[in-house]
């Protein structure tokens, strides 16, 4: 074994004494454990190397294990005490919920020697243990205990590893014994292919406290089995103060019926955030208090997924800035996809540049939105989703294509005195330069668009309007953007906020101008006694063809 720094034995019995004859369950049973713990180098083998600390973890859990086995009974085992220092392990540590690992200083489990397809460790309750009328009672805590020290599980690598951290669950549903009532705090997980992998049977009530899991290949969570069904899993899987950073996805799930709660975690730099598997049906993932950042794909990727999944997001700060992709700014872009569910209240968008190109809403078009309030943007107002526009025909669909501009239901257009123009709707593709991963659902559909042609003088003013008030509430704020594009000289656009108190009382006028060559967008203020607004843009120095493709006005819920 190798050489460790350790508190000594009277230290440990001081802090973590109890008798060495406990009650059993209906009698009395005698404890083997010395004051309620073992320390782990009291099962190395004498004259064994120091290379390799395999065989003395696997005898101190197997020793625990037997004695929960013989006494049939889990409420007075002892603890493992492990002391600080590096352990080498060479193979798969196998242990159970109901088996203490706990650090006395800061441990390393270096699995970094171990075969690349192997596992780190295994937490399963595969006995036929009687339940009791305590219900598992040694289950009640972490069976990976960091408090007097963090417990580090060290991978192959993120390049090489293919085994995973920790795998929880048992493997097949007819053992009486469950994993439930167990997890870790202050346990450190990473250079692993995933670091925490659920196997959904007889697995719940999973409780991390300030762990990180960081640093692994595909998944910091990863739900899965064979058919994709969960027995007696899922419920109240919970995870505080942790981190999951530098994965594919930080959490990855395709089984049902599994329920995660995020309370004050990070996700920093991940691809996906949340990725629902073709597998997954049922089940929420709620986040609140959370910090998410950088962000390569989706903060939830559900387009594989069932029905009757949830996502759930309360007074979290999002900053979708790209991982890897350092050649893509953090614009608006869309960041929700699938059919699973999806409200957010509170949550703080925090956009560091204005779109190019499309007018992207962050949630798809084909989620059911369940609610969205409270919203805050930094720097970049963005469109949450297409149904909180509240003016009609934002997207120029709603008209036969080759409609006159002049005609068109719910828009009314108009040049200055003098100038030719013509307008119509026509036939229009998605943007070209979207991809795959973020190009919004609305725009792979779009079909139509409001095309002008402007004469080359460089003076036109063509203007575009609501034809119709839509209401509004004294107080809030309105976004309006535009997407629009020309094969001449791009110009500006100059929005107008036309406010009645009632029909045909006009109150007041919001004006503002785009720069030139940007992304135009604007923001006004509801005033005092209005009910309802029109809007009207208007495009100034554009020449040849002008193509609108989309013109929205939305609340800043």
């Amino acid at each position: 074994m190798n050489r460790r720094s350790a508190i000594g034995l009277s230290a440990g019995m001081a802090v973590l004494g109890a008798s060495a004859v406990s009650p059993g369950w209906g009698e009395p049973q005698r404890n083997d454990s010395a004051g309620g713990f073992r320390w782990l180098h009291d099962f190395a083998r004498k004259g064994a190397g120091a290379s390799d600390d395999t065989g003395t973890l696997q005898r101190a859990i197997d020793f625990v294990r037997d004695l929960g086995l013989r006494t049939k009974d889990t409420s007075c085992l002892p603890s493992l005490l492990i002391p600080a220092g590096r352990y080498v392990l060479t193979d798969t540590i196998d242990t159970l919920p109901w088996i203490k690992l706990r650090s006395v200083g800061g441990v390393l489990l270096d699995f970094s020697t171990m075969p690349v397809g192997r596992d780190g460790l295994t937490c399963r309750n595969e006995t036929m243990l009687p339940s009791t009328e305590l219900r598992f009672p040694g289950n009640r805590s972490p069976f990976l205990d960091g408090a007097g020290g963090t417990i580090s599980i060290l991978g192959a690598g993120v390049a090489r590893a293919e085994g995973r951290g920790i795998v929880m669950g048992n493997r097949q549903p007819s053992f009486s014994g469950e994993v439930r009532d167990a997890g870790g705090r202050n346990v450190v997980i990473t250079g692993w292919r995933g670091a925490l992998a659920i196997d959904p049977i007889n697995t719940y009530l999973s409780a991390w406290h300030s762990c990180r899991f960081e640093q692994n290949r595909e998944h910091g969570i990863c739900v899965a089995s064979a058919d994709g069904k969960s027995v007696n899993s899922g419920e109240r899987m919970t995870f505080a103060d942790c981190t999951f950073s530098g994965s594919a996805r930080a959490i990855a799930i395709d089984a049902d019926s599994m329920d995660f709660v995020f309370d004050a975690c990070s996700f920093d730099f991940n691809g996906d955030v949340v990725h629902f598997g073709p597998h997954a049906s049922f089940g929420t993932v709620a986040f609140n208090h959370c910090h998410i950042e950088g962000i390569d794909g989706l903060l939830v990727d559900a387009a594989q997924a069932g029905k009757h999944l949830r996502t759930v997001f309360r007074d979290s700060i999002v900053l979708p800035r790209h991982w890897k992709r350092k050649d893509l700014s953090n614009t608006p872009r869309q960041l929700v996809a699938g059919k699973a569910k999806f409200s957010a209240s509170g949550v703080e968008w925090r956009f560091e540049s204005p779109a190019q190109g499309s007018l992207t809403a962050l949630i798809g078009d084909e989620v059911p939105v369940e609610s969205v309030s409270a919203m805050s943007f930094q720097q970049v107002h963005a469109l949450p989703w297409r149904g909180s526009v509240i003016n009609a025909d934002g997207l120029f669909e709603l008209d036969t294509p080759g409609t006159p501009a002049g005609a068109l239901t719910h828009w009314s257009a108009s040049v200055t005195a003098g100038a030719d123009f013509a307008g119509s709707i026509v036939v229009a593709g998605p943007a070209a330069d979207a991809t795959a991963a973020t190009q919004s659902s609305a725009s792979a559909k779009r079909k139509q668009a409001l095309h002008v042609s402007l004469p080359d003088a460089g003076n036109a003013r063509f203007s575009v309007a609501t034809r119709a008030a839509f209401p509004v509430v004294p107080g809030d704020v309105l976004n309006v953007a535009c997407s629009a594009a020309t094969t001449g000289v791009t110009g500006r656009v100059k929005f107008a906020f036309h406010f009645d108190a009632a029909p045909g009382v006009p109150l007041s006028t919001s004006e503002s101008q785009s720069a030139a060559h940007e992304l135009p967008a604007a923001q006004a203020t509801v005033p005092a006694g209005a009910t309802q607004a029109m809007v009207t843009a208007a495009f100034i120095g554009w020449t040849g063809q002008l193509q609108i493709d989309e013109l929205a006005v939305w609340r800043s819920s």
